[in-house]
């Protein structure tokens, strides 16, 4: 929904991996509106997802590069560069860097759980806090999920509020997504099937794409 409107938007979630290396892109699409896309690459080492570079495309494409060398990240928008952190993830990676930790420690993620995570947007990289609520049972195209919810308050009166839903059965990748700016407009993704995409060209991997509407 924009300025009182709503839109019926198509979104997609686009995961691919292989051994060493990642690419995931977020897209939505609206008519009228037209598209928008949020991608991430990196490598994936003993810590999970290291992003390399992280863009936003909409009107014009913006970018934070994780300079690795020189432990910092740095933004195409000139803000002052940002120092990187240990477990630094941007605001797609996040998704998945989640959802492989909750699959692989299940009992450590209970509701009242609280995260700090540096993450990078295209203008900063700062520390979001994220807190898990209860479970709660949700339906996706005709199929009855039992999901949990991250909420990533605003830092302040400027920022959006990041909420999204995982479900064990779909390996903990969000089947739903909200994003709601300070002005009220929001994004709001559901997830409504999941289609095998091609591996990454080195290596083998498991790579899935998650259609939302």
């Amino acid at each position: 929904m924009d300025k009182g409107l709503t839109y019926h938007a198509s979104g997609e979630l686009r995961w691919q991996h292989n051994d060493t290396a990642y690419e995931l892109t977020l897209s939505v699409r609206a008519f009228l509106i037209g598209s928008r896309q949020w991608r991430s690459v990196g490598q994936i080492d003993a810590t999970g997802l290291a992003p390399r570079r992280f863009s936003d495309s909409w009107r014009h494409e913006r970018a934070a590069h994780f300079d690795r060398e020189q432990q910092r990240v740095v933004f195409s928008s000139n803000s002052t560069p940002a120092p990187l952190q240990p477990g630094a993830q941007d605001q797609v990676s996040l998704y998945v860097q989640l959802a492989a930790a909750m699959a692989g420690e299940p009992e450590r993620f209970t509701p009242g759980t609280r995260l700090q995570v540096q993450t990078a947007t295209v203008r900063d990289a700062v520390p979001w806090s994220l807190v898990l609520q209860d479970t709660e049972r949700m339906t996706f195209d005709g199929q009855s999920l039992q999901v949990s919810r991250w909420v990533c308050q605003p830092r302040n009166q400027y920022e959006a509020r990041v909420e999204f839903w995982a479900a064990a059965e779909q390996s903990w990748l969000p089947v739903r997504i909200r994003i709601t700016q300070a002005s009220g407009s929001y994004i709001d993704l559901l997830w409504r099937g999941t289609e095998p995409l091609p591996a990454l060209p080195v290596g083998t991997d498991t790579t899935g794409r998650h259609r939302a509407s």
